[in-house]
């Protein structure tokens, strides 16, 4: 490489630099925002009865009660996540076992920081007459 070549490449490195700072970077701040883990969880859309008992339907932790599961990996599984879109644009429906399962973490959340169970307000009356079927 010759001195005058070498001169070239690095006045158009510096221009590329130049520019590259002068230009936003949304696309960094974005993915941050949605890949990063909350500190706290709100409470569930529906308290789920029993949450502590329920499975964890995918990955590594298939078939692991919730109950079983530390505060970092709760945070995880009952974080809300972007929807899935389908090739037109729009958002897949839930599947009812995710929701069920980000309910659950939600409910397990609220219990383990509030030191008490959910007085749940979906629980059947008892009237005390036996069940048709």
């Amino acid at each position: 490489m010759t001195p005058e070549q070498h001169h070239e490449l690095l006045t158009e490195l510096r221009a590329i630099r130049a520019a590259l700072e002068l230009k936003p970077r949304p696309a960094q701040a974005t993915t941050a925002a949605t890949t990063a883990t909350p500190n706290s969880l709100p409470p569930p859309a529906v308290e789920i009865l029993n949450a502590g008992d329920v499975q964890i339907h995918f990955g590594k932790n298939t078939g692991t009660p919730l109950s079983s599961l530390t505060d970092k990996q709760l945070l995880w599984y009952g974080a809300d996540r972007p929807e899935q879109l389908k090739k037109d644009g729009t958002p897949f429906p839930p599947r009812e076992a995710d929701v069920l399962l980000k309910n659950a973490c939600r409910t397990v959340w609220q219990q383990r920081k509030s030191g008490a169970p959910i007085a749940l307000t979906t629980q059947p009356a008892d009237d005390g007459e036996p069940l048709p079927f």
